[in-house]
């Protein structure tokens, strides 16, 4: 398994954060996926059989949403 977490950007509201997150607990190479919108964050925790976090990040861009990975030291709040 592997984690991942970014700074999201463009999420409006928690109805933002709720709707991101059923759509990439959709994806089959995401495990388990935890969205904060207070924190503007996103952690994954990603299938190493099937890493597909191109697809991922395809998704958010296609929805409209820029995410950046966090910097080193820098946790999801």
């Amino acid at each position: 398994m592997k984690t991942v977490s970014w700074r999201i950007e463009g999420m409006q509201c928690s109805a933002c954060a709720r709707t991101i997150e059923a759509r990439l607990a959709r994806e089959p190479s995401v495990r388990h996926v935890e969205v904060k919108y207070p924190a503007g964050t996103v952690r994954l925790l990603l299938d190493h059989a099937s890493p597909r976090l191109d697809d991922v990040i395809a998704l958010l861009h296609d929805a409209g949403y820029r995410i950046e990975p966090l910097t080193a030291g820098e946790t999801p709040r």
